[in-house]
């Protein structure tokens, strides 16, 4: 590594040393080395979810090159029917035009394998390619539209279709910054006259969004005012909240308290490793140190798994018994995964011995056979307690790493 001292140089490679072995000896060495890896060091693949707040079809005009970028898009059905059996890419009748169905649908680039393409792709774009940044509408008049659309990894929409907010649910966010997530559940809460323009009602629902740190605070209130009508914010329907979550009396801050919430996401802080990966792969182009690998310690999932069960309780004491919290990372982790969940059901046994608690925590409850089948064909991998999305699934999505765990409140 040209540029580094050699005590940087020994310091990288011990740390990448064990940061190769703690996911090999998870993962298998084979697939680790021949799949798995290789697939976190390719550049992300991003998806493009329209703000249907703004419009209820593809944003056009600047926002793409040209038409030949369209014709590439390809939507990705969050809500398919169970019978569905076409690919996961093709858009279900029931989603698209039956009204009173959810609608999340995402839109990917296709992966220019068609041979009716090959004579297209110098004008077709990349699967690879980043779609173009976010932007804000004009109107003819002047006056200011919302945001277009949300550029993101596909798969971190999973767990909002797991968690499957219907109109009228009061749901908590619960680290939600930058906002993503908070955009698809808004969707998603919205009642079936959803294209109606005149409809800005959470049809008597609510989504909190909550933050601690002020960076991402201020981040998650501008980007909620830019992609949600005014009104919604004005009337309270959305909240942007600014709670520790991993205080265990959190939740008595919260504005529906305890129990007061009928579904909760918790998309946790975490080791984020694809992240140190390509710091690490770019620190290396540049003959340089990346401080992300550097710094890695094997030791750091259990600390930071500490923290996820923490704010995992604030989520369970939250929702109402029957009511369900999904649990998400982007992490590799196992302890950060099935183990914060394997963590969780212990913590609420202490409630029930200490503070008689009169409920427990289901694992994958009110998941059917066919969404489990749907995820595991086109998605994801089943864990001990829930699924883990890979960029080397064997769907080829590419898609990953996110974690996810379907939990119910129930009453004993």
């Amino acid at each position: 590594m040209p540029g580094l001292t050699k005590a940087q140089v020994k310091l990288v490679e011990a740390a990448e040393h064990s940061f190769g072995r703690i996911y090999a000896a998870q993962y298998g060495e084979q697939r680790w080395r021949d799949s798995l890896r290789p697939a976190l060091l390719k550049n992300t693949r991003y998806a493009m979810l329209v703000n249907r707040y703004q419009a209820a079809e593809i944003p056009s005009g600047g926002v793409f090159a040209g038409d030949n970028d369209q014709e590439n898009l390809q939507a990705i059905d969050f809500f398919p029917p169970p019978s569905d059996k076409r690919p996961s890419s093709a858009p279900s009748p029931d989603s698209t035009m039956n009204p009173q169905a959810p609608r999340l649908i995402a839109y990917k680039r296709g992966d220019l394998t068609d041979p009716s393409q090959q004579q297209q792709q110098q004008q077709l774009v990349s699967a690879d390619e980043p779609f173009p940044a976010p932007q804000v509408t004009i109107a003819p008049d002047g006056s200011k539209r919302l945001t277009t659309h949300w550029n993101l990894d596909a798969a971190s929409l999973l767990p909002v279709r797991l968690l499957n907010p219907v109109p009228g649910d009061k749901v908590l966010d619960l680290c939600a910054a930058p906002g993503g997530k908070s955009l698809a559940l808004a969707q998603l809460l919205r009642p079936p006259t959803f294209d109606d323009p005149d409809v800005l009602s959470l049809a008597g629902g609510c989504l909190h969004s909550n933050e601690m740190d002020n960076a991402r605070h201020k981040r998650l209130t501008a980007n909620l005012e830019t992609y949600l009508p005014l009104a919604l914010l004005q009337r309270g329907e959305v909240k942007v909240l600014k709670l520790d979550g991993a205080d265990p009396l959190a939740v008595l801050s919260l504005p529906h308290r305890a129990g007061g919430y009928d579904k909760v996401l918790l998309d946790a802080p975490c080791s984020s490793e694809r992240h140190v990966l390509h710091a690490h792969a770019r620190a290396q182009q540049a003959g340089k140190m990346a401080d992300e690998m550097a710094l890695w310690r094997s030791g750091q999932s259990k600390k930071t798994a500490k923290l996820q069960a923490a704010l995992l309780m604030t989520a369970l004491r939250a929702v109402k018994v029957g009511g369900r919290v999904v649990y998400a990372t982007c992490s590799l982790s196992g302890e950060e995964n099935d183990g914060v969940i394997e963590k969780g059901k212990e913590l609420v046994q202490k409630d029930k011995k200490k503070l008689g608690a009169k409920w427990d925590v289901a694992v994958r409850k009110g998941v059917s056979v066919e969404e489990a089948e749907w995820l595991e064909s086109n998605w994801a991998e089943r864990t001990k307690h829930g699924w883990i999305v890979l960029p080397d699934h064997p769907s080829g999505g590419r898609w990953g790493p996110l974690f996810f765990a379907v939990l119910e409140k129930i009453p004993v």
